[in-house]
């Protein structure tokens, strides 16, 4: 799933796109919140089949539309890389260093809020 020597090695290369309206044409308010859990369901399956999922919002959504003519009720989200893991050695210096960094999270405390928004509730203080 590496770039390698300048190729894309994942296996599938998916374009997740949300439904914005219903069947009655009227607007679906959930419809990112349903694509994020479908491509999370997504994530836990491939992992649960030793696979790798990488999902990257550095896309066209406009290319995207063109390309595939996405119809205009329909918004592309996510491109998603599935496959196997692949050998650090095979990137570029600059990516092997990016893939084989430590993983840092943003602190809960800046976004897990309390009864008012910014200012974190006390099980994060």
């Amino acid at each position: 799933m590496r770039i390698a020597n300048g190729q894309k090695t994942a296996p599938v290369l998916m374009l997740a796109v949300a439904k914005l309206t219903r069947g009655n044409d009227k607007p679906n308010h959930h419809a990112l919140y349903d694509l994020g859990l479908g491509v999370q369901n997504l994530v836990v399956q491939a992992t649960a089949l030793d696979l790798f999922v990488h999902q990257m919002a550095g896309f066209s959504p406009e290319r995207a539309r063109e390309l595939f003519q996405i119809p205009d009720d329909h918004e592309p989200v996510t491109m998603i890389a599935l496959g196997y893991l692949g050998d650090p050695d095979q990137l570029s210096d600059q990516r092997r260093e990016l893939e084989l960094a430590p993983r840092t999270r943003k602190p809960l405390r800046e976004f897990v809020h309390g009864g008012v928004w910014g200012e974190p509730a006390e099980l994060v203080k």
